[in-house]
């Protein structure tokens, strides 16, 4: 068994995280897959969250917690992946930055799918580690010219603007106010914690692509319901926007059953006028299970295992 470390992966191009994500995505549309909705247990302190899923000769589950502490340090979660043909596990990663990785993996295929390629400046609302991860996404299969960032805290966007200029030729400037960065920008990424909405449907007009990463439960969300209004509806998993069933902020939306499978758009020709769209990222099971899969089948292949 090998067990995946944090700088290990930082080996594993984004490229290749995306490519066995993609695969899984539209396996999952096709209904080949194993991703039923994920499993809480719950403890006096808070939960343990299992999502399970694999097809083909793997199969896996990763594990986090939702447990309160004053002194909560970070977000470690495990996931282990096992081989159906060996009845041996084959892997485990420890942390949460493979994780992040396959919500960015996700993010930048939703942009890939729903977007021209024409489409390049993107303005991000956040700048945690989902925020970088998402551009991550978007970069590996997006030449942007132009990215702009808000974020409450001063040091917290331009620390996310530095690593930025780092990986990419794009122009990079951070913004105070969101709509601010917000207007003029072709696709537009809120990763935030937030649970309330931290724009205005408004700001988002000149929005071809809206992604959210953050809440989107019934009382808790970052994106203002308005903006569903006239753009398609697409995620990772509506199964499990299902399974959250009244806890999700379309649970009595009339366009609740209107969310496409993102792997419909991954399969299908690209359409040559594409409509405005807003991802729901979700957590489809089993993407990160392929996602550690293909890392570490990448790391043979570069010896570097």
């Amino acid at each position: 068994m090998k067990t995946l470390t944090d700088a290990e992966l930082a080996h594993v191009p984004m490229r290749q995280l995306m490519h066995a994500i993609a695969a899984f995505v539209v396996a999952d549309f096709q209904g080949t897959t194993t991703a039923p909705p994920r499993h809480a247990v719950d403890f006096p302190e808070g939960k343990l969250v299992f999502t399970t899923g694999g097809y083909r000769n793997i199969a896996g589950v990763r594990i986090y917690e939702t447990f309160r502490s004053a002194r909560r340090a970070g977000e470690d979660q495990a996931v282990l992946a096992w081989n159906t043909d060996t009845c041996l596990l084959e892997g485990a990663y420890f942390g949460a930055r493979l994780g992040a990785l396959r919500t960015g993996a996700l993010g930048g295929l939703a942009v890939d799918a729903l977007t021209s390629p024409s489409t390049a400046s993107c303005a991000v609302i956040g700048s945690g580690t989902q925020a970088e991860t998402q551009l991550l996404g978007i970069l590996a299969c997006r030449e942007l010219n132009e990215i702009r960032v808000h974020s409450r805290r001063m040091e917290n966007r331009e620390r996310l603007a530095k690593r930025l200029r780092e990986i990419t030729s794009a122009r990079v400037d951070t913004f105070a106010d969101a709509a601010e960065a917000l207007a003029g920008a072709e696709i537009a990424v809120l990763a935030t914690t937030a649970e309330s909405p931290v724009v205005e449907a408004d700001w988002l007009r000149d929005a071809k692509h809206v992604t959210t990463v953050g809440p989107k439960f019934k009382n808790a969300h970052e994106l203002p319901i308005a903006a569903l209004a006239e753009r398609i509806l697409v995620s990772d998993s509506p199964q499990q926007i299902r399974g959250h069933y009244e806890r999700h902020m379309l649970f009595a939306h009339p366009r609740r059953d209107e969310v496409r499978h993102l792997g419909e758009s991954l399969s299908a020709p690209r359409a040559a006028n594409l409509p405005p769209s807003l991802y729901l990222s979700t957590g489809l099971a089993g993407t990160e299970v392929v996602a550690l899969q293909a890392a570490i089948a990448h790391l043979k292949t570069a010896g570097r295992t």
